[in-house]
């Protein structure tokens, strides 16, 4: 399945890149099947030529619609994505165009881009809410190309800036879904603010716990991005797969009964995606939920080639849903974080497992660390020309305080606020991951500048795979001399 999604993930990064007419796309397949016809030696070959034209032709189809024409007043309909961060003068927001007319112009033309929303501090705006204004489409602040190269890929076309005396007209708030979603991380953040913590502490947890940043100093920000740990701030896959590796854990005691382990295997997807509903329903932990949960499902198995199975077909589910996330950088550090789990982490916790579960527990928690960081590094060298040395030390460390800082986090939002020490608890362990975090950014060589070309991450990346195959077959043929002995 994996070698069928490389070839799918090629076919459509060729139909994003190059114009490739779907016809053309379709005649070259026929072509090729035609020719193979009668050989037996080339039926795989077909099948990888088809899925790359499967590719294509998602690819091809996918449409978002009009591109908005840049420093020209327009007539927009909009919704805003997320919740809005403080910037002190202004707030920070995004939003999806659904449709855009030109000054003078009756028709609209409807568009999926997305733009990022710069608002004034006195304004609110709510996620979900949609609205009607009159604004200019700014180019995006090019302070470096990788940062457009990243919002280009997450299909942001450019800016907007909305002021008080922006015309602007209310259209409600749509979709019940998400929309529940946000009522249940206001409260949550609600519940945080009213208990004793105060501060970068709070700022953390319910960042934490909700997805919530609205309240987090630039100071702190930009503590975590120089030490490489600000992947801590946005709920994303390392959240996801802690909450993962917690809820196996702790609801272990399911396998006392009759169907435990279908029962285990439910309660952990089932606290993911609640997880997942009180942080927003964000696209990136939506992803990483869809990711953990197929390996949930693929750890009942207990083989790596089944896992890794479910993974491509998860992932090849997701491309033939929305091709262009191939592009994505999420959805790249996320697979190549839970590929990483299954061909590393997994093996290597299996041969050193003890009777203990405390050096498991620390075991687990040094490995996720070291490898993913590893693991996602050429991609974040590619995105953002950086890449932070000091977290190949220091991510254990966050990971391992941000298990007891996302159960206490999430403990104190749920329990009563009578129940002070978990909230003294999780300030706590706030504390430590902001303060190791503060020193780890301090130091000369922190990060380092880093930057790759596209080719010189699929090299990296196909000889880490060839590699890792190689190690697999060796360890498959010393199992098996050794069963013969």
């Amino acid at each position: 399945m994996l070698i069928l999604l490389v070839a799918m993930t090629a076919g459509v990064v060729l139909g994003l890149w190059v114009d490739v007419p779907v016809w053309c796309a379709i005649v070259c397949l026929i072509t090729f099947y035609i020719v193979s016809l009668g050989r037996q030696r080339s039926a795989e070959l077909t099948l990888l030529v088809a899925f790359a034209m499967a590719g294509v032709v998602l690819a091809r189809t996918e449409q978002r619609g009009a591109q908005p024409a840049l420093n020209e007043p327009l007539t927009m309909l909009m919704t805003i994505d997320d919740n809005t961060i403080d910037r002190s003068a202004w707030q920070r927001s995004s939003a999806t165009l659904r449709a855009f007319r030109k000054e003078g112009d009756s028709v609209w033309h409807d568009t999926r881009w997305r733009v990022v929303v710069n608002l004034d501090s006195s304004m609110q705006l709510a996620p979900n809410q949609r609205i009607a204004i009159h604004a200019t489409v700014r180019p995006l602040a090019d302070s470096t190309n990788s940062y457009v190269r990243l919002m280009r890929s997450r299909g942001y076309v450019g800016r907007v800036s909305i002021h008080r005396s922006t015309p602007l007209a209310d259209l409600g708030v749509g979709g019940a879904l998400r929309t529940a979603s946000r009522k249940l991380q206001n409260w949550g953040v609600e519940r945080l603010q009213a208990t004793q913590l105060q501060g970068d502490q709070l700022a953390l947890c319910t960042a934490i716990a909700t997805g919530s940043r609205a309240t987090m100093s630039a100071p702190l920000r930009e503590a975590y991005t120089r030490s490489g740990s600000a992947h801590l701030l946005a709920v994303s896959g390392l959240h996801v797969a802690i909450i993962f590796v917690l809820a196996n854990i702790l609801l272990r005691w399911l396998t006392l009964f009759g169907r435990g382990i279908q029962m285990l295997n439910v309660a952990v997807i089932v606290v993911i995606w609640a997880y997942a509903a009180v942080t927003g329903l964000a696209v990136s932990v939506v992803r990483a939920a869809l990711m953990f949960s197929a390996l949930q499902i693929a750890m009942a198995s207990a083989s790596s080639y089944r896992s890794a199975n479910v993974l491509a077909t998860v992932a090849m589910v997701m491309i033939a849903v929305r091709p262009s996330v191939v592009l994505d950088v999420s959805f790249q550090l996320s697979t190549a974080a839970v590929a990483a789990i299954i061909y590393w982490v997994a093996p290597i916790y299996e041969q050193n497992y003890t009777r203990s579960q405390i050096l498991n527990a620390l075991l687990s928690t040094i490995l996720v660390g070291v490898v993913c960081t590893l693991a996602t590094a050429p991609l974040v060298a590619y995105w953002f020309g950086r890449v932070a040395v000091v977290g190949v030390v220091l991510n254990p460390l966050v990971v391992a305080l941000g298990y007891g800082l996302v159960t206490l986090s999430v403990a104190a939002m749920i329990l009563p606020a009578t129940w002070h020490w978990v909230a003294w608890a999780a300030g706590a362990f706030a504390e430590a991951e902001n303060r190791c975090v503060a020193i780890a950014s301090q130091l000369d060589w922190a990060s380092a500048e880093v930057r790759l070309d596209s080719w010189q991450v699929v090299v990296i990346y196909a000889v880490a795979v060839a590699i890792t195959e190689l190690i697999r077959r060796k360890t498959r043929k010393n199992r098996y001399l050794c069963n013969r002995l």
